[in-house]
């Protein structure tokens, strides 16, 4: 079974390090490796101080290196699907403009960087690597990433079936008349082929067992706040988070002399980290001298790491659990360091949204809930429980 481990963190807190440290030590341990980023801005060849591109590079013994071009992985295994797509989504924005001069390439937030995470599928499924560990853009991106299979699942699921209907209706016609041009028998064929990937996919990150995500912090009053909103998005949207990484903490010596007050700061920051995350295994990495660049320094940062069996002790909690009640049924969600006036909810159709701050996520219910309503909603010791009732005139 190949491991998933997913960094992330603000920018700037040394998550692709970090990243790299844990890459080479599971490399030294004999875990074939391959340390793979999805970040656009790539600095995984700063790190290890040697070129690395969009094909896999050998590293070291076990350790191999990426840095993925979502737009090449798009074009070259799923060009039929986002040709057709950028001809039916230009077709519906140009409006009675039919012309289709000046094809542009499919823009759509977050799409592009989800043929990233289907390449990371891909990896897995291979059998060449026991070990993926995946180097990520800062916070706010990685967690619009990690959504978006999820929210593309949704509206694929609610499409497909129009989409063929309309396919072999409206094929005709639909060109002249309704200034769209859809999807032929080829790309229909590979938005089932993406669907299905999708699935795939979700299954894969869901997967506390196989997939887990690890933030990469410092002991930083702005980015202690950062960590703990990522803590809670990520389990809003079922991640499991194994540990967190606490890096450039100052040595004890730095409590006297130049750096005194910088060290209360960071002594202040990690004992708030230590109680929010006390069920969380944490690392504590030293602040080094020297910017940690090429195969020593991340040799020496992957020594101050614990051993990987110290983050096998995170928690393994049930995101979603649903259970029956006198009335109906109850929706469970972990949602630790929630806060009541942060977040909304509501129902629309089949789904049951749920927004905190700036991330909503659309949970699709299952069909035992058809015909019941939210009766009321409360949030108790991490957990938000939702109750589907029966109206009250039934």
């Amino acid at each position: 079974m190949t491991r998933i481990r997913v960094f992330t963190g603000k920018g700037g807190v040394g998550k692709t390090s970090v990243a790299a440290a844990c890459a080479w030590r599971l490399a030294e341990g004999g875990e074939r490796t391959i340390l793979a980023s999805t970040d656009a801005a790539h600095s995984i060849g700063d790190v290890l101080d040697r070129r690395i591109g969009p094909d896999v590079v050998r590293v070291a013994d076990n350790l191999h290196a990426v840095e993925l071009d979502a737009d090449r992985i798009m074009e070259r295994e799923y060009g039929g699907l986002v040709r057709s797509a950028t001809a039916m989504m230009g077709g519906m924005a140009m409006g009675s403009d039919a012309s289709g001069e000046g094809d542009a390439p499919l823009s759509m937030p977050g799409f592009d960087g989800l043929f990233s995470l289907l390449k990371l599928l891909d990896f897995a499924e291979s059998g060449d690597y026991d070990s993926v560990v995946v180097d990520c853009a800062p916070t706010g991106e990685t967690l619009a990433l990690l959504k978006f299979p999820e929210l593309l699942g949704w509206y694929v699921e609610k499409w497909l079936p129009l989409g063929k209907a309309a396919m072999r209706v409206l094929s005709p016609v639909s060109k002249k008349v309704l200034k769209v041009e859809l999807p032929d028998k080829h790309a229909m064929s590979d938005v089932e082929r993406l669907y299905a990937r999708l699935i795939d996919l979700q299954e894969l990150l869901k997967d506390g067992e196989r997939t887990t995500v690890r933030i990469a912090t410092l002991p930083e009053k702005m980015v202690v706040e950062e960590t703990k909103r990522n803590y809670l998005y990520l389990n809003l949207f079922g991640y499991r988070v194994d540990g967190v990484v606490v890096n450039r903490v100052l040595p004890s010596e730095a409590a006297h002399g130049f750096f005194a007050e910088w060290a209360d700061v960071q002594h202040r920051c990690m004992g708030e980290l230590e109680d929010v995350f006390a069920d969380v295994p944490m690392a504590r990495v030293p602040w080094y001298g020297t910017d940690v660049c090429g195969v020593e320094g991340v040799r020496r940062l992957a020594d101050a790491l614990p051993d990987e069996k110290a983050f096998d002790a995170a928690p393994r909690v049930e995101h979603e659990r649903y259970t029956k009640t006198e009335d109906g049924w109850r929706l469970e969600l972990f949602l630790p360091l929630a806060q009541k006036g942060a977040l909304e909810l509501f129902r629309t159709g089949a789904d049951l949204v749920v927004r905190i701050g700036g991330f909503a996520r659309c949970i699709p219910l299952p069909n035992v809930l058809a015909g019941l309503e939210v009766g009321r909603a409360r949030l108790e010791d991490r957990l938000l429980a939702v109750d589907f009732e029966k109206e009250a005139s039934e």
